[in-house]
């Protein structure tokens, strides 16, 4: 792994000041002064050591030494100094790298326990043993300050994420401790993102907590919980690959149309369909042990003869049985063409953020637009810009429509 605890000594007299960890034996004084000696942990039993430590919630440990993660490629810290339980925190987010959760993720949970910290701070108390109150005013203050509804309700369901991680990673590393770490705050954190939005701003898209669009979080969230032959249909949706009456893109696909992370799509729109790399590790799931000729999504009924078996699987299996699937885990029923807007809207945003145009004037979006309309299969990749489109016709008006989307989406949520 390219990331490695960091361990920094706040006092100069370590074995004077840790004297209570010694004597109440969570650690003993030989151990100490090794870790002492360190700055870079490189020892996965040094690494436990110092974990158990944390959630142990000792707090002379967190007053003698600061924990950080370090890249060891660029020699970055990843973290901030949280102002509240800020190596635990820290420790978390190294609990959440370990378990190999996407890097953007990680991040989302930085800047989410970066804000509560000060709410924490105030309240005198960790975010999983909040109120259901002061969840609510902790999203509310959010608001204030002049965040969406959205992003308000999604931080509270990152704080609910991390505390199931925190009650994982008391599991493993100090069971004795995992009570501490109660998942039964989880139920309090999912009531308060269903409950408050709809009853304080009467915003009728938040209706029981559901957002308009699939977002990369909830992208995240079924590759954690769900097989790749049911989340990646919604990821290839999301990413461009067309299925409905006239286009079989997905059911169609083949083992040997991916590469990498790039799918390689030969028909009337031919073109390269660009995925993140967690979800082409993902979706490759899904190829091993096939050959190159063989369909992604098979159907390995037993009651089917070789030769049916053979056979691309109907746009209904894919979109209605297998793809129902995912409601439970996104709280929110998605169709095709949600998703589809959804991944659309996320491109055209990446893009613009990939070009530092984050405050894009109307010329930069447009050019996003028409980058994705190409690998969305709308327009022929060879085709004529999309402002050449006449007013009047089927493209530019999808342009329109898809300008509006992008302001709208930029009110619920960030790349």
């Amino acid at each position: 792994m390219r990331y490695a605890l960091e361990i920094d000594k706040k006092v100069d007299d370590i074995l004077e000041q840790a004297k209570p960890l010694i004597d109440n034996k969570i650690i003993d004084e030989k151990e100490l002064m090794h870790l002492a000696s360190q700055q870079i942990i490189s020892e996965e039993k040094d690494e436990n050591i110092i974990l158990k430590i944390v959630l142990s919630n000792a707090d002379v440990f967190n007053e003698v030494f600061s924990l950080n993660i370090f890249n060891t490629e660029n020699s970055e810290i990843l973290n901030t100094e949280f102002e509240y339980e800020s190596n635990l925190k820290t420790a978390l987010l190294f609990y959440c790298l370990k378990q190999d959760v996407p890097y953007s993720t990680i991040l989302s949970f930085k800047t989410t326990m970066n804000i509560v910290s000060k709410e924490e701070r105030d309240l005198n108390k960790a975010f999983r043993n909040f109120s259901q109150k002061e969840v609510v005013a902790f999203a509310k203050r959010q608001i204030e300050q002049g965040s969406s509804v959205y992003t308000a309700n999604n931080r509270i369901y990152l704080l609910a994420r991390l505390t199931k991680g925190l009650h994982e990673f008391a599991g493993e590393y100090l069971p004795e401790s995992k009570q501490v770490y109660d998942e039964t705050f989880i139920n309090i954190f999912l009531n308060a993102t269903k409950n408050y939005a709809t009853q304080e701003y009467g915003n009728t898209a938040l209706t029981n907590g559901e957002v308009p669009f699939v977002t990369i979080d909830d992208i995240h969230e079924i590759m954690n919980r769900m097989s790749a032959s049911i989340g990646a249909i919604v990821i290839l949706i999301f990413r461009g690959l067309r299925e409905n009456k006239y286009d079989k893109e997905i059911s169609t696909l083949k083992v040997g149309d991916i590469k990498g992370d790039q799918i390689t799509i030969n028909n009337d729109m031919p073109r390269i369909i660009h995925l993140a790399e967690d979800e082409a590790r993902y979706i490759r799931r899904l190829c091993k042990g096939a050959s190159k000729n063989d369909y992604v999504f098979r159907n390995e009924s037993p009651k089917l003869t070789e030769q049916e078996k053979k056979q691309p699987l109907k746009t209904w299996a894919l979109l209605n049985k297998r793809m129902r699937q995912v409601d439970s885990v996104l709280g929110k029923k998605p169709t095709y063409n949600m998703i589809r807007r959804s991944g659309e809207v996320y491109y055209i945003a990446n893009q613009l953020k990939r070009e530092s145009n984050a405050n894009a004037d109307k010329i930069a979006i447009i050019r996003a637009i028409d980058k994705c309309f190409r690998e969305y299969g709308v327009i022929p990749m060879d085709s004529q810009n999309i402002m050449d489109y006449k007013g009047n016709s089927g493209i530019a008006k999808r342009r329109r429509q898809m300008t509006n989307l992008y302001k709208k989406y930029t009110e619920y949520t960030t790349v």
